[in-house]
């Protein structure tokens, strides 16, 4: 990682807004409130802890003995009222004899615990750890967006480290939700010829990560393109996932390409559903399944081409939303389809519909979640986000690397009322690219205030992140895997 460019990105958010803590306590989301004691550091010795969830006190435990080892602090349950308090925030008080913790669930005391591992440092004077100190801090926090979520890209090179460490560093960062989409690397019972044939998602894998993205207190959620980007390879690769060594499958896909599903297909609906069921259930029935949708072409079949292409769109949304819904789930899927290209009331924003899709789209049932997605800089007004949100749908936001574009976003679904954001990482999850992404979406999604000042020990917080993998390669370390990365991302 090239250090002047973190800098360079962490002056300019930082000159963006008015800093609001005189000193950094170096906490990733910045704290809803903080009162600190400038350079006054205390003993991380014990720490007192009230919850409701009986749960909290054994996690806690737990995790403070794998992070501190035998230095660990000693915990307590405390006695005392705990005060109505939302259900994911948490106050952390460092005091003299001892750090108190409040929190009414278990996932308000991750939080706390998270935000004091970050802030906790070895004692001075020593080779090797003998003990932790901690600011001397009161924090009250709690999150500003309830839905804050990353979406992670499971590509054929992916390794499932690679996924993990993602998971894991959204957790750490206070992210409640983590799409994780397969590019064809599903290995599915039902339709085992569906993407490569060495995919790395496999179900074992999947339990492996849900158990721990479940401990660490985020919600994974599987998605499949069901539209557009049916071949599950980016679209400047070439490579279709199923039809490269399948090719006795084409009539499931459209001729051109095969970059759509056929829709007018009922053979392609029966393998879609079942591959959703299949990994719906793999994933342990969350409440969310994200079905893409995204950037399709028009149809090239003729059986799609001989009727009105919109009627057969909707059909194919509300059957595949039936399937989610019967699951106890709600259907997410980008925006682009909805919008009609074209239309000056989106000029500057991303429509990829035909006027039959966007009227269509009028009468699709409201329990759809639409991802708005919008990847370039900060604009004044987001009208997509406003039109979905007046239709009655619930609507995230979802940003990419683009650090202004994502502050101005957060800041509008406020402002505006949306119901959340969903940061992309696409193929940029190395070097700056990841630093930025999760460091400024963390921080806005946690608080529409942040000053974006304390980002300066992400190097650490990923460090830590690669302990508790318990990493022993060095190519599973750092933001980059090589110590000299390729040259497109020397570049970048």
């Amino acid at each position: 990682m090239k250090a002047k460019h973190l800098t360079t990105f962490l002056l300019t958010v930082i000159f963006m807004v008015p800093a609001v803590h005189a000193e950094n306590v170096n906490v990733c989301p910045e704290p809803a409130s903080c009162e600190i004691v400038p350079s006054a550091y205390l003993p991380l010795k014990k720490v007192s802890l009230a919850c409701d969830d009986q749960e909290a006190l054994t996690w806690a435990k737990k995790h403070l003995k794998e992070w501190y080892g035998k230095q660990a602090p000693e915990v307590v349950a405390a006695t005392r009222v705990i005060p109505t308090m939302d259900a994911e925030a948490y106050q952390l008080s460092v005091k003299e004899n001892e750090t108190q913790v409040t929190a009414r669930t278990l996932q308000g005391v991750r939080y706390a615990l998270y935000s004091l591992r970050q802030m906790a440092i070895p004692q001075r004077g020593t080779q090797k750890v003998e003990g932790w100190i901690v600011p001397q801090v009161t924090i009250k926090d709690h999150p500003g967006l309830s839905f804050r979520g990353i979406h992670i890209c499971w590509f054929h090179e992916t390794e499932p480290w690679e996924v993990e460490r993602l998971i894991r560093l959204a957790a750490y960062y206070k992210l409640n939700y983590a799409v994780v989409e397969s590019w064809g690397t599903f290995r599915s019972k039902s339709a085992p010829w569906y993407g490569w044939p060495d995919g790395t998602m496999t179900k074992k894998e999947i339990k492996r990560l849900k158990g721990i993205a479940d401990d660490l207190g985020i919600t994974l959620i599987p998605q499949i393109n069901a539209f557009g980007h049916a071949t599950a390879s980016r679209g400047g690769a070439g490579k279709h996932s199923s039809l490269e060594f399948n090719p006795e499958y084409q009539p499931l896909f459209e001729p051109l390409n095969g970059w759509n599903w056929c829709l007018s297909n009922p053979e392609a609906r029966k393998v879609l559903t079942s591959i959703i069921e299949e990994m719906h259930e793999a994933f342990g029935n969350p409440p969310y399944f994200h079905i893409g949708c995204d950037e399709a072409n028009p149809p090239s079949c003729p059986d799609c081409k001989a009727r009105p292409y919109s009627e057969l769109f909707m059909e194919h949304i509300r059957a595949m939303n039936d399937v989610i819904v019967a699951r106890g789930a709600k259907t997410m899927l980008w925006h682009d389809m909805l919008l009609q290209r074209g239309d000056e009331r989106w000029k500057g924003f991303y429509a990829n519909g035909t006027p039959e899709t966007a009227a269509g789209f009028l009468k699709f049932p409201h329990d759809l979640v639409i991802c708005d997605w919008y990847y370039d800089g900060a604009k004044d007004a987001y009208p997509t986000l406003d039109y979905f949100k007046s239709l009655g749908f619930n609507t995230l936001t979802c940003p990419w690397h683009n650090s202004s574009g994502t502050i101005a976003q957060g800041r509008y679904a406020y402002k505006a009322g949306i119901d959340g954001i969903l940061g992309t990482t696409w193929h940029h999850f190395f070097g700056d690219n990841l630093v930025n992404i999760y460091f400024t979406l963390s921080n806005i999604a946690w608080n529409a205030n942040s000053s974006f000042s304390q980002g300066g020990n992400f190097m650490t917080h990923l460090r830590q992140i690669g302990w508790d993998m318990k990493t022993k390669n060095p190519r599973h370390t750092g933001t980059y895997y090589d110590e000299l990365p390729p040259e497109p991302f020397l570049n970048n």
